[in-house]
């Protein structure tokens, strides 16, 4: 039977072949107190002969320590040891404003605001002494409108003293864009200007 020769002056400080081969645990398994510094060989410092048998159960039982931490390591993942929901820390009614945007006479623009927790649109304000210049065309979360079908809206139903606008839209996650298609039907150019109220949970 196969022998792997003495450790001689790899056991010095460069690896062996059978420590790269099982690392320093598997060495330990093979040799006992041996790897330990009781040495147990000749007067030269030569560590004694190791089987290939020997070596090869070694290696089987590295090996199924390995697999056996990994499932151990899954089990505690999906019993929720480790990954784990956290609930929101508080709620409460925020506000987004939506800036000012020079729209010519006649044009168009699409206004975006990115907010940065979990937000829910729930009320448009739009300052009543602008309003009647304005169309709302549409109003999206993400990619999708909040429309039920296409249509201008009048921006005088949101104005700050409207009653019976307040929605429910989809939840906005973090980052993510809600934006309004607005249309200025007057012929000068006109600046647009509001907010967005609405839960958000952080």
């Amino acid at each position: 039977m196969a022998h792997y020769g003495s450790y001689g002056d790899e056991a010095d400080g460069e690896e062996s072949g059978l420590e790269s081969l099982l690392g320093y645990e598997g060495i330990q398994e093979i040799m006992g107190d041996e790897a330990d510094g009781d040495d147990s060989g000749d007067d030269s410092g030569n560590y004694q002969y190791v089987q290939g048998s020997d070596m090869g159960a070694a290696k089987r039982r590295h090996k199924g320590q390995g697999l056996q931490q990994q499932a151990i390591m899954k089990k505690r993942i999906a019993s929720g040891a480790l990954l784990r929901s956290l609930a929101p820390r508080s709620a409460r009614e925020f506000i987004i404003g939506l800036g000012i945007t020079a729209i010519p006479g006649n044009g168009s623009a699409q206004i975006g605001v990115q907010p940065q927790v979990i937000f829910r649109p729930e009320r448009i304000v739009i300052p009543s002494n602008i309003a009647v210049d304005f169309m709302i065309t549409d109003v999206k979360v993400g990619k999708d409108s909040q429309l039920v079908s296409p249509g201008a809206i009048p921006a005088v139903v949101f104005v700050e003293n409207a009653f019976g606008v307040r929605l429910k839209m989809d939840t906005a996650q973090i980052a993510q864009f809600i934006t309004l298609l607005v249309n200025n039907t007057n012929a000068q150019p006109r600046n647009f200007s509001g907010a967005i109220i609405g839960p958000a949970v952080q």
